[in-house]
Parts: structure tokens; C-alpha cells; sequence
């Protein structure tokens, strides 16, 4: 005869089952770990490349100067040089720590500078000229860039007492096909010639703007390259007769965009230019706002300016500016390529000019490369704050380190040297960390002044390449199972 169960007893035993089963299932699994948050990480910039349109001296005492400057880790950093076709030469290798000097004396180059490990996105790259004598009598500053698919400038001239040259260097193993695009105050030009150019592999050519523009003044250039990349220079060279008025190389500017800000604008200049193009179909209508240590407001007779499509604009600020340092905004409803320029023109001697570009506003760490004033004068800092006050940290690798502030709506002038406790051969290597605000506009500049007329030059910081993000990863198991 079978036992009866009664329903008490098949419960117990029905959780007497169910807890064996549990029991069983810990002493089997494997030991859980502690849920991991998954975090992304960072790949620093292993590689970079900078192109100097002109590392060459010669004639009428001319030299030029190439600096070489790591702000990162140097320890596994490689750095050389290779000059650009035709000339040919040998890669000759740098130690930057944290800067390598190039000085030139004699005919060479375009040059390309290529760097590989750590630290290879903190770095910037500077060019220096000095012609003290003769026609092309200047001091020329640019900083060098690596190779891009669209170059803009504002303000080339293809008048009779300028020589403006573009040069198009291909630093890559493989050629560049490449196209030019002109406007002028007359509107769209179409020169033969500026289409399907072919930029070979490891070479430089140029193009002489009064070829393309002749008697074109205010000329907006576009270079895109159809195919490949190439650094694209130009230098801007000014003279009446004999006498020398004024070269620098015209920094390539930021492409066409509705807000602008040019910074750099020196103390006492003679002529302060803004050069504004329109390459779209719709006219354009320019707000301009002057920006002084003292004061912000819209210039008089050129509180708008209407750009028409496919034209340029020449505007002259040098009597609202009134000789203070200073910047300017332009914001259109349109978008527009702007460029300034300043000129000081003395009493006694030869005037000087010096070329400064629109700037997207400085929000990381940025670095300049050489700031060695002419005869140990005057090495300064610009800095502009359009909106909101800013407040930046300049510091030297490894050394003197100062913070800044800049009001808001104002421009102000630093003297970089006094800043950083340096003498009369300048603070070496700069690096500008921006600390608060939506965002700075930076220039250095070099000045100098003696019987022959005033030296200037200006350089606009060499933004550093940031990390690239990683996305997080996350093990799973399951991507295994078929």
C-alpha cells in the first residue's frame, strides 16, 4: 500500500528542491567578478608634419631662421627635415629640447619638417626672415602648417609695385592635382591656367599673382586640391620704385564663415587694412566692431559693409583704429574670408607691414616657436576677447609660467620678455593654455625699431593635435557564439 503525502509535505519538499538546485548552481559557476564600468580612452598623435614655404638666405645679408619646438615628451620623439624639389638634398634629423634652430645663410629651400612618436602633436614650427638692406628690406614671420585640402587668403595684389608669388608644395609620396580660385573688387576671374595644375610629389612650384590678377588689387585666392594635399604660402612684397615699403608672407586665413576676428593690429600704424571677400552668390552685409584695450564700438562710416557676391572689399580702419592696438569683428549674414593688415609707416626710414589672419577662437593648447625680438627690442603678446573675459597661462616648457586676463570686449597688449622673466634674446618656446572663457584670439609679435625704419612680425599660434577619443570595450561573450 502506498503512503499518502499530504500537500504540507510536497511543499517542503518542492523548496527543499528548489534550494538544492541553488545550492548547486554557486558551486558550479564560475567566481562573479564586480561590475566594471567600461571607460574610453585616449591615442595621443604619433605623427605631424609642418611645411616652410622659404628656409633659404642669400642676397643683401638675407637669413631665415627654422624653429623646431616640442612642448610634449621628447623621449621617443623623431624630428627631421627635407628640403622640397628642385632643390635636392639629404633628411637631416632634429633635437628638439625643447627647440632645434635652422639658421640659413644661402639659397635652399621650401622645407618640410616630419615628426613620429609621443608628443608628436605638441609641437609648432616657426619661420623667421630677416633681409636688413636693399629692396626686399623686412623681417618676415609666418608659422608653418601641415598640408591641407583648401587654403584661403584675402588680400593678394596683382598691381604694378607688388610681387605677390603662391607657392604650392607637395611634401606627399604621391602628386597633387590641384585648382585656384581668384575674386577680386571686380568680381569672379578666371585667368587661364588655374585649373587641373599637377603639384608633383616631393616638389614646390609657384604662381605669380600678377600673372593670374595683372592691376588686380584685394585679391581673394581659394586653392583646393582636387586630389592629394599641398601647403599653400604667399608672399606679399611691396615696393615704390627702389624703396622698400613692406614684405611678409600672408598667412593662409579661415575659410568663408559668418563671424571673423582678425587680432594684431600694432600700436601707432599708419594703415590698417581689412580685406573682405565674398566667394558665394548672395551679397553680403558686414558688421564690423573695433576692439581697442580702452573701448569696443562700430567704426564710423564703416559700421556695415556690403560685400557683393563674387566681389572683395578693401576697408581702411586706420583712422577709426587711431594707432592703439587693436582687433577687429566682422560678423555677416553671409559667409565671408577676412584678412587684416597693419602698416607703419615712419617719419624717417623704410615702413614695414605685417599680414594677420582671421582665427577660429583659441579653446586649447596652442604653442609658438620662436620669439626672438630683432636686436633684442620687443617680443609681445595679443590677445582679444571679443564676448565674455578670458584668462589664459602663458608658460615656457620646463620653466616660467605666468597667467593673463582679458577683459571682456577688450584687446590687450603683454610684453612676452617682462611676462616671463626673459632678457633681450626673448622667452624661447611659448605655450598658451586658455584657463576660462568661450574662447581667445592670440598674435605675437616681434617689433623693432632704429634708423632705418621700424622691423615688425607677427605669428599666430599653432593650435596642438588633441588625443583621439577611443570608444569604450566591453568583453562579450556572446559575440563568439554562432
Amino acid at each position: 500500500m502506498t503512503p499518502r503525502v499530504s500537500a504540507a509535505g510536497r511543499l517542503l519538499a518542492a523548496v527543499v528542491a528548489v534550494a538544492a538546485v541553488a545550492v548547486f548552481g554557486v558551486l558550479v559557476r564560475p567566481t562573479a567578478h564586480a561590475a566594471r564600468v567600461p571607460h574610453t580612452g585616449l591615442a595621443p598623435a604619433v605623427t605631424n608634419s609642418f611645411v616652410c614655404p622659404s628656409l633659404t638666405g642669400g642676397p643683401s645679408l638675407s637669413t631665415t631662421d627654422m624653429t623646431v619646438a616640442a612642448f610634449g615628451p621628447t623621449q621617443r620623439l623623431k624630428v627631421s627635415y627635407s628640403p622640397l624639389l628642385p632643390v635636392k638634398g639629404k633628411t637631416v634629423g632634429l633635437t628638439p629640447k625643447p627647440a632645434a634652430n635652422v639658421h640659413q645663410t644661402t639659397p635652399y629651400a621650401p622645407v618640410v619638417v616630419n615628426a613620429t612618436g609621443d608628443g608628436a602633436g605638441q609641437m609648432a614650427v616657426s619661420q623667421l626672415g630677416m633681409t636688413p638692406v636693399g629692396q626686399r628690406r623686412a623681417l618676415t614671420d609666418l608659422a608653418c602648417y601641415p598640408p591641407a585640402t583648401d587654403t584661403w587668403f584675402a588680400g593678394a595684389d596683382g598691381r604694378i609695385g607688388v610681387k605677390d608669388i603662391l607657392l604650392l608644395a607637395n611634401p606627399s609620396d604621391t602628386a597633387a592635382n590641384v585648382a585656384l580660385s581668384l575674386w577680386s573688387s571686380r568680381g569672379p576671374l578666371n585667368p587661364p591656367g588655374t585649373s587641373g595644375i599637377t603639384v608633383p610629389a616631393h616638389t614646390a612650384i609657384t604662381r605669380v599673382i600678377s600673372d593670374l590678377a595683372p592691376d588686380q588689387a584685394g585679391i581673394t585666392v581659394h586653392v583646393h586640391a582636387n586630389s592629394g594635399t599641398v601647403a599653400a604660402s604667399l608672399l606679399d612684397e611691396h615696393t615704390s620704385g627702389i624703396r622698400p615699403v613692406g614684405v611678409d608672407w600672408m598667412p593662409p586665413t579661415t575659410p568663408p564663415a559668418t563671424v571673423n576676428v582678425v587680432t594684431g593690429y600694432a600700436s601707432g600704424a599708419a594703415m590698417d587694412l581689412l580685406e573682405l571677400g565674398n566667394p558665394g552668390d548672395r551679397d553680403a552685409t558686414v558688421t564690423l566692431r573695433v576692439i581697442t584695450p580702452t573701448k569696443n564700438f562700430q567704426p564710423a562710416g564703416h559700421q556695415t559693409v556690403v560685400v557683393p557676391a563674387g566681389h572683395t572689399v578693401t576697408v581702411d580702419l586706420a583712422a577709426s583704429i587711431a594707432g592703439e592696438v587693436a582687433a577687429v569683428s566682422a560678423t555677416s549674414d553671409v559667409p565671408v574670408v577676412t584678412e587684416g593688415m597693419t602698416l607703419v609707416r615712419p617719419s624717417t626710414g623704410f615702413s614695414e607691414l605685417a599680414w594677420m589672419p582671421a582665427q577660429r577662437a583659441l579653446k586649447t593648447p596652442a604653442g609658438i616657436a620662436a620669439n626672438v625680438p630683432p636686436f633684442g627690442q620687443q617680443v609681445s603678446l595679443v590677445l582679444t576677447a571679443p564676448g565674455s573675459a578670458e584668462k589664459v597661462r602663458v608658460s615656457v616648457p620646463r620653466g616660467a609660467s605666468s597667467t593673463i586676463s582679458v577683459p571682456a570686449g577688450r584687446t590687450i597688449s603683454v610684453d612676452l620678455a617682462a611676462l616671463l622673466h626673459a632678457g633681450g634674446s626673448g622667452p624661447g618656446p611659448v605655450m598658451i593654455t586658455p584657463l576660462s572663457g568661450p574662447g581667445v584670439y592670440v598674435e605675437r609679435f616681434l617689433h623693432a625699431s632704429g634708423a632705418h625704419g621700424p622691423l615688425l612680425g607677427a605669428e599666430v599660434p599653432t593650435v596642438f593635435t588633441l588625443p583621439t577619443t577611443l570608444p569604450a570595450v566591453v568583453p562579450d561573450l556572446r559575440a563568439a557564439t554562432p
